[in-house]
């Protein structure tokens, strides 16, 4: 188990070294659209539209019994998640690079073991072509840590460097961190799936709960 676990973190680190796009990458979800298309004429507000409706309803069948029309409506939606996605973390990283500070992307994966997480956060990682980091919490002092059941990871495209900035962002030592460095904890809860949160300019607050593998390398 511990073996497993080394794997996982020095795959993570290695891939860190270089980003190279992968263009074989390809969505789970059936492509019954045209995914250039649908992202040049897709808006912002029709994005986060999707991934709400998608969260709200997904949300419902898990707190009640489903009916035929919220099964319709999360069909409907399926294949047309990966394109919103992408056109929201498009437009927060077009805003960070202009100002590093700003269009962060956070990732908060709720999956069954570290093996399925850390997994999930190279293909999301991969398919946003985020910045890479460190993974933190699979190791103390070098030795691996055993962790069984669920696993949280949570993931961080920006960070603040300076101390000024630190106080500024209210977010404690946390704002240390480097663009792309991610931290592993166990997790107890129920759901399974992908936090996905983007700060954009218009400080709309866009944060849906979207499935495990939305992409897939």
């Amino acid at each position: 188990m511990w073996f497993l676990f080394s794997t996982l973190l020095l795959i993570f680190v290695l891939d860190a070294v270089a980003f190279l796009p992968n263009h074989s990458l390809r969505s789970s979800y059936p492509a019954t659209i045209n995914s250039a298309t649908c992202i040049r004429t897709m808006t912002i507000e029709g994005a986060s539209d999707i991934l709400r409706q998608w969260d709200t309803k997904s949300n419902d069948t898990n707190t009640g019994p489903v009916d035929d029309n919220a099964k319709d409506i999360l069909s409907s939606l399926h294949p047309q998640l990966p394109d919103a996605i992408l056109l929201l973390n498009g437009a927060a990283a077009n805003e960070r690079g202009q100002d590093s500070t700003k269009g962060r992307c956070m990732l908060g994966i709720c999956g069954s073991s570290a093996e399925e997480s850390v997994s999930t956060l190279k293909a999301w990682v991969t398919a946003l072509e985020l910045p890479r980091g460190l993974l933190h919490g699979m190791d103390r002092d070098g030795v691996p840590v055993q962790l069984d059941g669920g696993v949280y990871i949570k993931y961080n495209s920006g960070g603040v460097f300076s101390f000024e900035d630190i106080r500024k962002s209210g977010m404690g030592f946390d704002a240390l961190w480097k663009p792309g460095d991610a931290l592993v904890e166990p997790y107890d809860g129920d759901y399974r799936g992908v936090y996905f949160q983007v700060e954009l300019e218009d400080g709309e607050f866009r944060q849906y709960l979207l499935p495990l593998d939305t992409f897939s390398l």
